[in-house]
């Protein structure tokens, strides 16, 4: 088991890493696609930040990635000076907390399939038949 300072460290490792990562996607939204498609744009950072939460072991860093993506987004995919759309991007960082909360599922899913269950029986649990023992 880790230590706090060990745990904190980690912390800082993944947070940094994630936030690095979404800055690459970032700058690739922003090569690849136009100004005008902040959808686009929307859909590659809620996947990155998807994968992100799949893999960062620390729930704090991916609740602190997925906010510095919804930032990112926010402040330099959406509203890039003089080109600044009509409509609000604020309501749609939700699809990034979504993405968040789905690939945190993923991982807990996973969690829950590697443990072992009834004692540490490996074995498959077999479906009972529903006739009645004479």
């Amino acid at each position: 088991m880790r230590t706090r300072p060990e745990k904190n460290l980690m912390f800082g490792f993944e947070t940094a890493g994630g936030c690095a990562a979404v800055v690459v996607a970032a700058l690739a939204a922003a090569a690849l696609t136009e100004p005008q498609e902040p959808a686009k744009r929307l859909m590659i950072l809620a996947v990155t930040t998807a994968v992100l939460a799949r893999f960062l072991a620390d729930w704090r860093a991916c609740a602190a990635v997925a906010a510095f993506a919804a930032v990112v987004f926010v402040g330099f995919l959406a509203n890039q000076g003089a080109v600044v759309s009509d409509v609000a991007p604020w309501p749609y960082i939700v699809l990034i907390g979504f993405a968040a909360v789905l690939g945190r599922g993923q991982r807990w899913m996973d969690a829950a399939s590697e443990a072992p269950r009834d004692g540490g029986s490996a074995t498959p649990v077999t479906a009972r038949s529903r006739t009645s023992p004479s």
